[in-house]
């Protein structure tokens, strides 16, 4: 799945353990990687509650970690970089790439 690929490159970027990334550690060294994930993933065209939901987090955590992901970019210009390259970044299985589907109500 398209998500664990990018997970994997925000790992490679960032230096982090997957586990570490999207695991309950609250450690400082964690948040640029999860900001810059949860930004990738939204300037990819999924909603905040979609990210959450593929995190396991909740949406409201999202906005927050997209708004830090915003700041961190005005002010540091390789982290802004990161970023992008995380929003453009493609595999090679085009299946792979799909947003996962709303949940029906």
């Amino acid at each position: 799945m398209f998500k664990d690929e990018l997970i994997a490159e925000t790992c490679r970027l960032f230096h982090v353990h997957p586990r570490d990334l999207v695991g309950d550690y609250r450690f400082d060294f964690l948040m640029p990687a999860r900001f810059a994930l949860a930004k990738a993933l939204r300037l990819r065209g999924w909603t905040y509650p979609q990210i959450g939901r593929e995190l396991g987090r909740d949406h409201s955590t999202i906005i927050y970690r997209v708004r830090e992901a915003e700041y961190r970019m005005g002010k540091d210009p390789s982290y802004a970089e990161k970023i992008h390259h995380l929003a453009t970044y493609t595999i090679e299985r085009p299946e792979a790439m799909e947003m996962p589907q709303a949940e029906a109500a």
